[in-house]
């Protein structure tokens, strides 16, 4: 270890993180340097490179600390006796409780997408993105057995699902330049229902189609 890694303490990755977290919230750009992330640390810049080996390599450090609760909750959604309807808007909940713990994890997600390193690339599709399309293709595959939903195309799914969970968080400004005041709790809640009542109504199947199953 580094005199300046021994002289910050062991708790230096962590506020390194959350240096980076915050900037990124409070900026909503995942374009901070170095420089930023170690003067809101506190710490000295050359720890990013001690601890990460670069940005990049904190940013993917980032996602993988702020990910790693959704996706286990997804496995256990998955093992879970419960209709299909019930766990898809869990799923959905879910995905929009983690967006608003960390509001920037949809946008870091696709801009680490966009590495130039094949390498980097490959761990996020594999890591983050395959993972919940792989969740959804399941419960949208129990539901449609179930005849509870149609048969939908998952890629759409996919599309349509995370962009109406991740919106909200990217149309905060709206809402404050429009209502004059910050989304608070209870509008918030609202939004969620909305989305899950909107998806769920979404994949219904026609009476017909219910007529076809029975």
């Amino acid at each position: 270890m580094s005199g300046a890694a021994r002289q910050e303490g062991t708790g230096a990755r962590e506020r390194l993180l959350e240096a980076a977290a915050f900037l990124i919230t409070a900026g909503e750009t995942i374009d901070i340097s170095l420089a930023e992330i170690a003067a809101q640390a506190g710490l000295n810049a050359a720890l990013v490179k001690y601890y990460f080996g670069s940005k990049n390599g904190l940013l993917m450090a980032l996602l993988h600390r702020d990910a790693e609760r959704a996706l286990h909750e997804m496995q256990t959604l998955l093992a879970m006796a419960v209709p299909a309807a019930e766990k898809m808007r869990l799923h959905l909940r879910g995905m929009m409780r983690a967006y608003r713990r960390s509001p920037y994890l949809n946008r870091l997600l696709h801009a680490m997408l966009t590495s130039p390193d094949p390498a980097a690339t490959a761990e996020i599709h594999d890591g983050f993105v395959q993972p919940v399309m792989d969740c959804q293709r399941a419960i949208l595959d129990e539901g449609a057995r179930s005849a509870e939903f149609k048969v939908v195309d998952p890629m759409l799914f996919y599309l349509s699902a995370i962009g109406a969970c991740d919106q909200f968080m990217h149309s905060e400004r709206v809402y404050r330049l429009t209502v004059g005041v910050a989304p608070d709790a209870d509008f918030s809640a609202r939004y969620m229902e909305f989305v899950e009542n909107m998806v769920l109504a979404s994949l219904r199947p026609a009476p017909h189609e219910q007529e076809t199953h029975r």
